[in-house]
């Protein structure tokens, strides 16, 4: 095997793998890229990215069971069983292995109060001609809101022969749509943001029409569908953009991961990408550390009860040289490891708290740093000792060092978090927000209050009128400005799913409900992209950025400001005319 070629993430699953078998990787399976065995004959198999030769041809790794989904490109996606790997890792033509990884997704008073309602209705525009990509939980395909305007549906979830870019899943035309279902409700609030038709709760772009596929929410099937959507826009000869109101911590947060790549590579004149910049502005997840010259620092972290899996993602800048040692609860160490430039990257020690495993590797292809992995795992399928874990970084270079962690657990409720003086609220933003292409959208509260459908007040207690506490911060870790501009995200009033299940408090009218989430800022940004593709289908993302950042500001602040949380500021479409045509008379 070629250790060398494959990602520190999927080199700690496959020292997972060596020593305990499939078992070693459920704990796994909520935030790694696998597909289990379970009901099965096929072997357990991982979803990953290739960084490959752009033309060539892999056909032939089809005798190892290794599916790829892309016939060319740098950047593909493939499915194989773990045993597979080794095979893969010594074909001349991949340079990279990189995990596939799970990311979690994350209108009344907004259109008026950013006066995108006036603007669009003034201009006589609706989004007409204009596909909007939705990557999400599904649609509730029968609300009235959509009604004729959904084009095709792809289900990744659903078996079937998939569609060019990924042999998985099953693409639908509007006779079969109801075969598809969105029972989450995601999905169905964000379409129904960005171009919902409803006489009193209207999207913003609401003339427009879908395509819609609905996602395991693992990065590289996300990657697909981006590839999907555009494909299809280009074949109807149609503007097109695409939200994205996901994301994940499991890379650089600097936008060179495979994903934000893609994005980048698929981006372009009339085709646009919009991304959620995250709901961790109130939770301790980032970690950043200043080692001294041949010193050494401690960061600290609090595991909870009931945690099964942690796993610590580090980066620090590929001149520094630090060697790590993870210290339990009960004061027990694992010995200091540095970077093992040659072989298999990863090393496991057992710990009385722990199974822990590290993997230190040359740096990354991508970025030219250095990215470390730290997973713990409950010993003999117990939790994790909780209480306060140290990761201990000694500098051994002949210059300070900086190191910035995130952290990411099993958990659906408590988290694993941060402690003491390293927690850091920033770069928050991971992939795929953290793309260069992408326009990355931050959360305003534009609604506290509401009386549901039983006409009982509901108070959710955030801060009206200002950026919304939850609203991820940037910037990025290579210092690039992120988020790119903050729209309404709270509470937001959109399409409710008839599959979803909904407490009664978060019904606003029949048929309707409330969320809050810069997942809802994002559809927001996307349906006013699609109103300006209708005018402008030629719109790319750096034009469609420099309209943004104009009619964006930031209170209290001179225009042109950026800030870490709001990044240029709330929109206000009332500049719109103002810009447009001084744009115009440029371009003339």
């Amino acid at each position: 095997m070629n250790h060398e070629k494959i990602a520190p993430g999927l080199m700690v699953a496959m020292e997972n793998f060596q020593s305990q078998g499939e078992t070693g990787l459920i704990r796994q399976m909520r935030t790694l890229g696998l597909v289990p065995s379970a009901g099965s004959s096929k072997p357990m198999r991982t979803v990953v990215f290739l960084d490959c030769d752009p033309n060539a041809n892999l056909d032939h790794l089809a005798q190892h069971d290794i599916r790829i989904n892309q016939a060319d490109g740098r950047f593909r996606t493939a499915i194989l069983p773990f045993a597979s790997l080794d095979a893969l890792s010594r074909d001349v033509a991949i340079k990279r292995i990189l995990p596939s990884r799970y990311l979690q997704p994350k209108l009344d008073v907004a259109g008026e109060m950013t006066h995108v309602t006036q603007w669009r209705s003034k201009e006589h525009l609706g989004g007409k001609n204009v596909i909007i990509g939705i990557i999400d939980t599904g649609i509730d395909a029968s609300h009235a809101a959509f009604k004729g305007r959904i084009l095709r549906i792809w289900d990744q979830q659903l078996r079937g022969d998939g569609v060019k870019e990924g042999s998985y899943g099953a693409e639908l035309m509007p006779s079969l749509f109801s075969i598809s279902r969105d029972d989450h409700g995601h999905g169905t609030h964000v379409a129904g943001i960005a171009c919902g038709a409803d006489a009193m709760f209207s999207g913003v772009a609401p003339e427009a029409e879908f395509i819609i596929v609905k996602t395991s929410f693992m990065n590289a099937h996300i990657a697909d569908a981006v590839r999907y959507i555009f494909r299809i826009a280009s074949e109807l000869n149609r503007p097109a953009v695409i939200n994205l109101s996901l994301g994940g911590h499991f890379d650089a947060h600097d936008g060179s991961d495979p994903l934000s790549r893609i994005i980048d590579e698929q981006s372009g004149p009339g085709r646009l990408v919009c991304c959620a910049a995250g709901n961790e502005g109130n939770d301790d997840i980032h970690a950043t550390a200043i080692v001294g010259a041949q010193a050494t620092q401690e960061i600290r972290f609090r595991v909870p009860t009931t945690i099964r899996n942690v796993t610590l993602n580090g980066w620090y800048d590929g001149d520094a040289d630090i060697e790590l040692a993870l210290v339990s609860p009960l004061g027990v160490s694992t010995p200091f490891q540095g970077i093992i430039r040659k072989g298999n990257s990863a090393t496991s020690y057992q710990l009385p708290d722990a199974a822990i495993t590290v993997a230190t590797p040359p740096k990354n292809m991508a970025n030219g740093d250095h990215q470390f992995v730290v997973d713990l795992q409950g010993q003999q399928q117990a939790d994790v000792n909780s209480g306060v874990w140290k990761l201990i970084l000694r500098n051994v270079a002949q210059k300070p060092a900086t190191i910035n962690v995130w952290v990411m657990d099993d958990s659906q409720t408590a988290s694993v978090i941060f402690t003491g003086a390293a927690v850091s609220d920033a770069m928050k933003i991971g992939a795929p927000g953290a793309a260069a292409s992408a326009i990355t959208v931050a959360a305003y509260t534009s609604r506290a209050q509401w009386e549901d459908i039983d006409m009982q007040h509901q108070d959710v207690g955030f801060a009206p009128d200002t950026i919304s506490e939850f609203s991820s911060e940037g910037p990025l870790r290579n210092h690039q400005e992120k988020p790119d501009v903050t729209a309404p995200g709270a509470m937001i009033v959109s399409c409710l799913s008839k599959d979803s299940p909904t407490r009664r408090r978060d019904i606003f009218r029949e048929h309707f409900r409330v969320m809050a989430g810069t997942s809802m800022a994002t559809p927001f940004i996307t349906g006013l992209m699609a109103l300006l593709l209708q005018e402008h289908p030629e719109l790319d993302p750096i034009h469609a950025k420099e309209i943004l950042r104009k009619i964006s500001s930031i209170p209290g602040k001179p225009d042109t400001s950026f800030d870490k949380k709001w990044g240029s500021g709330l929109i206000d479409a009332a500049k719109l005319p103002l810009v447009l045509g001084s744009a115009q008379e440029n371009a003339g």
